[in-house]
């Protein structure tokens, strides 16, 4: 089985590229799809490591030869990274790296990192290149949003998807692995939704705890507070100029839900809801909590989605919370 020690879960993925590694019918265009956080790029570079490796078993790469050591130090002449020039990988790009693909003699891997942002142009640059592709090379096609790429670049690749992991999992990972508290894998976990990467940045963020802690005394002063227009706009304003804007509205929504879920089943199952601090939660509607979780998750997708004002959006979405949990 394909088993390396910083890959963890993915045990799907893991069967089926180590029953087509096993098979050798690696075809020259690969696509690995899964959500921001999924480690798609680990899974990437593994493979095509694997791939490159001179001395390899069936799925694993020797680490020792050459090849291995010097795609340790980023210097394999066999391994090409794209990756977007600002927004979009461009079609320049493509085109100059292209010589390189024709080399004969030698294994050549092309990863692609985020390929669904690449232009049109790139795009048919790239289907050129795989319509009659050179002996020996293999790309290997990061993506989140398939629907982005071309079907007839999508009709040319094996399909892998990264799937996120089940909580459980992952919180037990964070815990024996990375020494994190239980209480705290368990909640990072949660906030993560499952996604590897995503989890392993939170647990390296110093003001994980801070943005914690400020998260729950917004989701209380909104819910029970009689806060002026003006005090909502300026925590709008303070909101709107945080980098980490949508962990902080996230973790807003996960109290709220918390408090659903222990209003409706009574169960004192939810973490949070145990907690004394959070025991207001207990006075609000199911219906109030429910209509709270939906305008975050709206306020969410447009952020991340469209080119709204954030500032304007969060005023909008405080005041809005504020009117169905008061």
């Amino acid at each position: 089985m394909l088993n390396v020690k910083n890959l963890i879960g993915q045990e799907e993925l893991r069967r089926l590229l180590t029953s087509t590694l096993e098979s050798g019918k690696i075809t020259h265009a690969i696509l690995l799809r899964g959500p921001a956080g999924s480690e798609k790029r680990s899974w990437g570079r593994q493979l095509a490591k694997t791939l490159l490796c001179q001395e390899r078993t069936t799925t694993e790469p020797c680490l020792k030869c050459q090849s291995c050591l010097s795609f340790d130090r980023d210097n394999n002449p066999g391994f090409t990274n794209l990756k977007p020039d600002g927004k979009t990988l461009k079609t320049e790009q493509v085109k100059a790296i292209k010589e390189s693909f024709y080399l004969t003699g030698s294994i050549k891997i092309c990863l692609i990192e985020e390929a669904d942002k690449m232009t049109a142009e790139a795009s048919s640059s790239l289907l050129k290149i795989l319509e009659d592709p050179p002996a020996g090379l293999t790309f290997i096609l990061l993506v989140e949003q398939p629907g982005q790429l071309p079907d007839t670049i999508v009709s040319r690749c094996q399909s892998y998807y990264l799937r996120p992991m089940p909580t459980e999992e992952l919180a037990r990972f964070l815990e024996q692995e990375k020494g994190m508290a239980t209480e705290k894998a368990a909640l990072v976990a949660r906030i993560s939704s499952g996604l590897l990467g995503y989890a392993l940045e939170l647990a390296a963020d110093q003001s994980l705890d801070e943005r914690i802690a400020e998260a729950r005394t917004l989701a209380y002063n909104l819910a029970v507070g009689k806060n002026p227009v003006h005090h909502l706009m300026g925590w709008a304003e303070q909101l709107a100029l945080k980098e980490d804007l949508l962990p902080v509205l996230e973790l807003l929504a996960m109290i709220y839900r918390d408090g659903l879920m222990q209003n409706l089943c009574r169960s004192g199952d939810q973490l949070q809801s145990r907690e004394q601090s959070l025991i207001w939660l207990e006075k609000l509607m199911p219906g109030d909590l429910e209509e709270a979780i939906l305008l975050l998750n709206q306020a969410v997708y447009e952020l991340v989605a469209t080119n709204v004002n954030r500032r304007l959006l969060l005023e909008k979405t405080l005041i809005l919370l504020q009117r169905r949990l008061t």
